[in-house]
């Protein structure tokens, strides 16, 4: 898999914008999930599965929309704002709506044909706290740029990866 991320991503890489969350954040993001699961301390989350899932789901999706917003130069939103049980990290720009897909360092972003209703902007989760901006792209190039997946369709949902990297713009253009 890291050998189809590199083979569409690798050359750019380096000129990705690159945004750490703060501790802060990281701290804010993590209090919020204990909040919302009713949990008191950081052992009680990974204890439980889902919690700890849901947490790096959260970390992830409102990561990527912090290093968008922070890459911009944009009020950040903060974690509080937010219904993190419906969370869809999303930026208002001047033309229109901006869906962000986060996805893992090595892997391609899956998407599902029927979820692609505005551009996208691609962002790459490094590790827990570090975000790389790859840039946005209108829904018919994403639409142009999907190929089949190799994942196991579940419950009808068939997935296809995004391999358009190169035909990305910047997102400082949305703004």
């Amino acid at each position: 898999m890291i050998t189809e991320f590199l083979k569409h991503t690798g050359e750019f890489l380096r000129k990705y914008p690159q945004v750490r969350l703060t501790m802060n954040e990281e701290f804010a993001i993590r209090d919020s999930v204990l909040s919302f699961l009713g949990l008191n301390n950081i052992n009680q989350l990974r204890d439980r599965y889902e919690g700890q899932a849901f947490w790096d789901k959260t970390l992830k999706n409102y990561g990527g929309l912090v290093a968008c917003q922070k890459h911009l130069g944009i009020e950040v939103t903060t974690i509080n704002e937010l219904n993190i049980k419906d969370f869809k990290p999303q930026i208002i720009g001047k033309d229109s709506v901006y869906d962000i897909k986060v996805f893992d360092f090595g892997q391609l972003p899956d998407l599902e044909l029927k979820s692609v209703k505005n551009p996208i902007i691609f962002v790459i989760q490094k590790d827990k706290s570090t975000f790389s901006i790859c840039g946005y792209g209108s829904k018919q190039l994403i639409l142009d740029n999907l190929v089949d997946s190799s994942n196991e369709t579940v419950n009808s949902v068939n997935l296809k990866k995004f391999i358009g990297f190169k035909a990305l713009n910047s997102i400082d253009d949305i703004v």
